[in-house]
């Protein structure tokens, strides 16, 4: 794939989510929605820094199979929400279907726009390889079984996370549906944006991969990154939200959006504190390396 202008200026900016949110944000051409956009990162900086503080961290050492363990499956939650996009798209098609043309036919087209954004993860155009089996190669590139995908490695606040944004979509107003779906995905661009040299790092500080080995232990998240994969979800969302209001003769709400937004990144940036601090522990000799889980906890099998 040829490089587009847009997505080498994308490329070029420095590693930090808004430093690379922020030319997306300016390829929106809803003014106010720009600016909500823009406020929601600069107004949750704390949370952000806990995101960012995370894949600074992952790149300083070896980790143990079970801090491996917790974030591959933690981090999994936070994404794939493939299932939500589909119950979003069929709430639309279920409204369009309700309705006459030529509201009928707008409906639809933002049910399509919506759906759009799981065509790589569903492997579509990719011989029907999915991001769920990209992510479940990546994750086993670092450990040697599956046991990592039990439910007990999973953090209480990404399960929370993940209930959350799928309520958010499927039973919450539509609106409100397409808002976060849109949101997930430039954020999406941000974080895969800085995972990508934080795992290439810890590859390179800690792992012998054959050139072959490494490139498929990145190809999820690189996948991502190269293809502008999330720019262009992003941007079919502010499509399908265009399409809905302009059917139900309403504007986004702002205010909402804004409010939604920003809970997204608090509760991302909680998710990965707790990671973050995990690792502090495991660096600081808090760890129970024999049993491969952290000082007090049960040990997993």
């Amino acid at each position: 794939m040829a490089e587009s202008p847009r997505l080498k200026r994308l490329m070029n900016a420095q590693s930090t989510i808004i430093e690379k949110v922020s030319p997306v944000i300016a390829l929106v051409p809803d003014e106010n929605l720009k600016k909500v956009l823009s406020e929601s990162f600069s107004e949750s900086q704390e949370a952000v820094s806990f995101i960012e503080q995370c894949f600074q961290t992952i790149p300083r050492q070896k980790w143990s199979n079970g801090f491996l363990a917790k974030f591959f499956n933690s981090w999994k939650a936070s994404h794939l929400k493939m299932l939500a996009i589909y119950g979003l798209s069929c709430r639309l098609q279920r409204l369009a279907f309700s309705m006459g043309e030529p509201l009928r036919e707008k409906l639809l087209i933002a049910a399509a726009k919506n759906a759009e954004t799981s065509h790589e993860d569903l492997g579509l155009d990719y011989n029907g390889s999915t991001h769920a089996e990209l992510y479940d190669e990546f994750a086993g590139s670092f450990l040697e079984d599956s046991s990592w995908q039990l439910d007990s490695y999973c953090l209480p606040e990404a399960k929370e996370f993940k209930k959350w944004i799928y309520l958010n979509m499927v039973v919450e107003e539509i609106q409100q549906g397409l808002i976060a779906n849109m949101f997930s995905e430039i954020y999406n661009h941000a974080e895969y944006s800085i995972a990508l040299p934080a795992f290439s790092a810890f590859i390179d500080n800690h792992y012998t991969f054959s050139a072959e080995k490494r490139k498929r232990a990145l190809y999820y998240i690189d996948a991502h990154v190269q293809d502008e994969t999330e720019v262009g979800h992003f941007l079919v969302v502010v499509e399908a939200l265009g399409y809905y209001n302009q059917v139900m003769g309403i504007d986004t709400n702002y205010e909402q959006a804004k409010r939604l937004f920003k809970q997204y990144l608090t509760r991302l940036g909680h998710i990965m504190r707790a990671l973050t601090s995990r690792m502090q522990q495991e660096q600081d000799g808090a760890y129970d390396s024999s049993n491969a889980n952290f000082a007090g906890e049960r040990a997993l099998v």
